[in-house]
C-alpha cells in the first residue's frame, strides 16, 4: 500500500508518541513500508535566547544536539514492532514544517502520519504544524489525536 511513510516524531509530546507508533505499526502490517522517522529541532538562530539558559555551553553545537536529539528519537522507538532493516531515523534542525516538507519530498513518502494535539483558537481543527503539513504536503496525510 505504501511504500515509504515519513513519521514526524515532536521529542516532546510524550502523551502523543505512543498513540502515532500503534498507527505506524498497524500501517507496517499493510505491506513492508520504509519507516522514516524524523525529529526536527530548532537552530540556534531561531531560539537563541531560550537556548542560552537551558543548554549547557557543551551541547550548543548543532552536531551535538543533534546526536541528543537522535538518541532521544531512538529511545521514543525502541519499542516499535516493526523490523529494524525498514527503521530510518533523521535530526533536522530548522523549521519544523519545512524540514517535515521538504524531507517528504526527499524521500518520495507516500504518507506523513503526524500528531496533531491542544488546538488553540487560532488552529481550532489541527495544531498549527500539522495544519500546514495537511495544506502543503504533496502526499496525503494521517492525522493521529
Amino acid at each position: 500500500m505504501h511504500n515509504k511513510i515519513l513519521v514526524p516524531i515532536d521529542l516532546l509530546e510524550d502523551t502523543l508518541n505512543p498513540q502515532i507508533i500503534k498507527h505506524v505499526e498497524e500501517l507496517a502490517k499493510l505491506g513492508s513500508p520504509e519507516i522514516h522517522f524524523l525529529s526536527v529541532i530548532p537552530s540556534a538562530e531561531l531560539f537563541f535566547g531560550i537556548e542560552v539558559t537551558i543548554l549547557p555551553e557543551s551541547h550548543k553545537n548543532s552536531a551535538e544536539r543533534s546526536t541528543l536529539a537522535l538518541r532521544a528519537l531512538e529511545e521514543v522507538i525502541k519499542d516499535i514492532k516493526v523490523p529494524d532493516d525498514k527503521i530510518v531515523c533523521k535530526v533536522g534542525i530548522g523549521s519544523a514544517k519545512d524540514e517535515i516538507l521538504s524531507y517528504a519530498e526527499d524521500i518520495d513518502a507516500s504518507l506523513i502520519v503526524i500528531g496533531s494535539h491542544r488546538p488553540s483558537t487560532s488552529t481550532y481543527l489541527l495544531g498549527s504544524t500539522a495544519s500546514t503539513i495537511v495544506r502543503h504536503a504533496k502526499t496525503s496525510v494521517l492525522v493521529i489525536r
